[in-house]
């Protein structure tokens, strides 16, 4: 810091000699005066901390694309790795779940068969059921049918009677007259023995009609019952196939969910892969401009002493004087800044560094001319710190500041003196300070 000062001291005094010279071979007088290098020094603060903040924000943001780019080709290494064990992995699980799915298939085909033997036997089983309930249910009708019969000659019978009995007496009780009246008259008192043998035919007949339907019902009710135990029989071998099916599906449902899930896996640490090595590949190039870029950074943040002080010194006092004696004020300041070790960048463009193409295109817009000499006015108008007066004999200045500040309510008086709002007043081709 000693040694910037001391130089910015020696450059006021080299334009001070300058000042001389200049007007002893232009006749223009010029002056420097300790506030000329007040507002240099303010200038330089300025200027200072503004290139700094910018190149650092830029150097910053290098050096963070830079570690993204190397952050993307550590995880493409990782995801790479990652994907060959998901990939044994997934062969692992591909194989299992064809090894189930065999499995699987054997045992379907098997239950498969089985079921359609059970199947056949349960049809069986269930058409014989069926028939069976029809002859049991008309078996039941028939019984019922007979039941009110039987229940009265229980109730008038207290002795059972054979077949050869009720032959013995069928011609009796064919007689018209083998009734209870005609034995009250001719019997009296035993006249009941007529009820009584009547009864026991009776009940004889009805009984031998029940007899088969009872016993033809037992026999339908055994049948039945067998019938449904071999259908409850097949009706569990078919359940436990089907069970055993389940089980196996199970089994194999399960394989495929781990294997898809693998699958999964595995294809999203391969788009991850290669959306990162795409990104990588897109940017191989950028990457190289971006490390060399990031050197030259830290190059400008090192050189940025020198060259702030030339920029400062270019705004403070080149104005009075034409390209010829700037291009050599330029010469001098950087042999005294060689001898102080003062840093600065050897192919620095000044105009490049204090204003940009995009302001300049505007600026040619707006009336100024592309020369050098007038780009550099018009950054000394734009970027000095104090007011430059123009000498401006075609009115080229005053046609690029009117339409500069057009937007920003300039006004200009019947003396040609142009005023307004700003905060400073912008001049063109300044001659003193």
């Amino acid at each position: 810091m000693k040694y910037v000062v001391n130089t910015m001291g020696t450059i006021q005094d080299i334009v001070a000699e300058k000042c001389v010279e200049y007007f002893e071979r232009y006749r223009r007088r010029s002056f420097v005066t300790p506030k000329s290098y007040l507002s240099f020094i303010g200038g330089y603060k300025a200027i200072y901390k503004e290139k700094f903040t910018s190149l650092g924000s830029l150097s910053e943001r290098m050096r963070t694309g830079l570690a993204k780019l190397m952050e993307a080709e550590v995880s493409v290494n990782q995801l790479s790795k990652e994907l060959v064990m998901k990939e044994k992995d997934l062969a692992v699980a591909s194989k299992k779940a064809d090894e189930v799915l065999l499995e699987v298939t054997m045992k379907a085909h098997a239950a498969e068969k089985v079921k359609m033997q059970v199947q056949t036997v349960k049809d069986k089983a269930q058409a014989i059921v069926d028939d069976i309930a029809i002859d049991k249910t008309a078996a039941e009708e028939k019984l019922e049918a007979a039941r009110p019969a039987l229940e009265e000659a229980k109730a008038a019978l207290q002795d059972s009677i054979t077949e050869e009995t009720v032959e013995l007496l069928e011609p009796y009780l064919n007689m018209e007259d083998y009734n209870l009246e005609t034995a009250k008259k001719v019997c009296g008192n035993v006249a009941g023995l007529c009820s009584w043998t009547q009864a026991m035919a009776y009940f004889y007949g009805v009984n031998k009609e029940v007899l088969p339907l009872k016993a033809n019902l037992a026999l339908q009710e055994g049948r039945l019952a067998a019938a449904q135990t071999e259908l409850n029989s097949a009706q569990n071998q078919l359940d436990e196939k089907q069970r055993e099916l389940d089980e196996v599906q199970a089994m194999y449902d399960a394989a495929m969910k781990e294997k898809q899930a693998l699958l999964d896996d595995a294809e999203a640490c391969r788009r991850k892969m290669n959306n990162a090595t795409a990104l990588i590949e897109g940017l191989g190039g950028e990457k190289l401009r971006w490390t060399a870029s990031s050197k030259n950074f830290q190059n400008q943040i090192t050189n940025l002493v020198g060259n702030v002080l030339l920029a400062t010194g270019f705004l403070s006092y080149s104005g009075p004087f034409n390209q010829e004696y700037r291009n050599l004020l330029l010469q001098l300041w950087k042999k005294e800044m060689d001898n102080s070790k003062i840093p600065y960048s050897k192919n620095l463009n000044l105009t490049g560094m204090l204003v940009d193409n995009a302001t300049v295109g505007e600026w040619n817009l707006q009336g100024l001319p592309n020369d050098d000499l007038s780009i550099q006015n018009g950054i000394i108008v734009t970027k000095a710190s104090r007011y430059p007066l123009l000498i401006d004999p075609q009115g080229q200045g005053k046609i690029w500041i009117k339409n500069k500040e057009k937007n920003n309510g300039l006004q200009v008086n019947n003396l040609l003196c142009i005023t307004g709002s700003l905060s400073v007043l912008h001049k063109y081709f300044p001659t003193s300070h």
